[in-house]
């Protein structure tokens, strides 16, 4: 008997734009692991049609006659249902969600596909870009060449070599369980006047990081933060509606105080060591 795998997928816009179809991790074991053709059965058609599977970005192209013919939009929903020498689609009926939680779950963007890495380089990225907007030109931002021993970012004030190290941490599924989870390595961690963690939180409707960030300085982490049997240190912070009311309350800052920190920190440090 042959594996079958089936799932419902919203459409979201790129895809009807570029007439692809993502296939999301937990549907991939059937396909194949390298870009070649697979066989599609569309709704409405008695025979299966030849399609494009890139195993790159985990996408079915080819798909642009099927959204047209349907008048397909943005927020559809299909079936699909993955077999190894088959991928069947069929076209779900819109029913009205009357859970508010269940309703805001499908405004998110499926990022399943995105490896640990990738989601750590667009937290780090989102950093640097705050840095250097809000700073104005005042401070830059380097990357060390290794990066696993617990320092992601450099930050450097012009003509001033004392710098700030970051580590930076990013969730992803925050808004599915109202708690924003970072786990800090305890082999590496060593806390330092200069050495920060940054908290972020990725907010998948949005498509872009929420507004508060969390800033705490590694010489208070080991106060605030729970430690494991494994040696790491975990955080947890409850978050309702995009805040909390917990001890972390006060480290939460906006992106523009989060740099005024920074060159705070800069400033005083550079004042003891001179």
């Amino acid at each position: 008997m042959n594996k079958s795998i089936t799932y419902q997928r919203k459409l979201i816009e790129v895809e009807k734009k570029l007439g692809f179809l993502y296939v999301p991790a937990k549907a991939r074991e059937l396909l194949p692991n390298e870009n070649t053709e697979v066989r599609l059965l569309l709704p409405g058609e008695k025979t299966s049609s030849i399609k494009t599977y890139n195993a790159d970005h985990n996408r079915i192209f080819g798909l642009t006659p099927f959204f047209k013919k349907h008048k397909l939009k943005t927020g559809n929903m299909v079936s699909v249902d993955i077999s190894e020498d088959l991928i069947t689609i069929s076209l779900q009926q819109q029913e009205k969600i009357e859970d508010s939680e269940e309703k805001e779950e499908e405004t998110f963007i499926d990022v399943s596909g995105l490896s640990s890495q990738s989601k750590g380089n667009i937290g780090e990225d989102r950093v640097k870009e705050i840095i250097l907007l809000y700073s104005q030109g005042l401070l830059n931002v380097y990357k060390p060449v290794i990066d696993d021993r617990g320092i992601d970012l450099i930050v450097l004030k012009e003509k001033i070599y004392n710098p700030i190290y970051l580590q930076v941490k990013t969730r992803f599924n925050v808004h599915k369980r109202n708690t924003l989870i970072l786990t800090i390595n305890g082999t590496t961690f060593k806390p330092h006047h200069s050495y920060f963690i940054v908290g972020l939180s990725f907010n998948q409707e949005r498509m872009e990081m929420d507004d508060d960030i969390l800033f705490i300085p590694s010489k208070e982490l080991p106060e605030l933060a729970s430690k494991l049997n494994d040696g790491n240190w975990r955080v947890t912070v409850s978050i309702t509606n995009g805040k909390t009311t917990g001890k972390y309350k006060k480290y939460f800052v906006t992106k523009e105080e989060l740099v005024n920190k920074l060159l705070e920190r800069i400033d005083l440090i550079n004042e003891i060591v001179n």
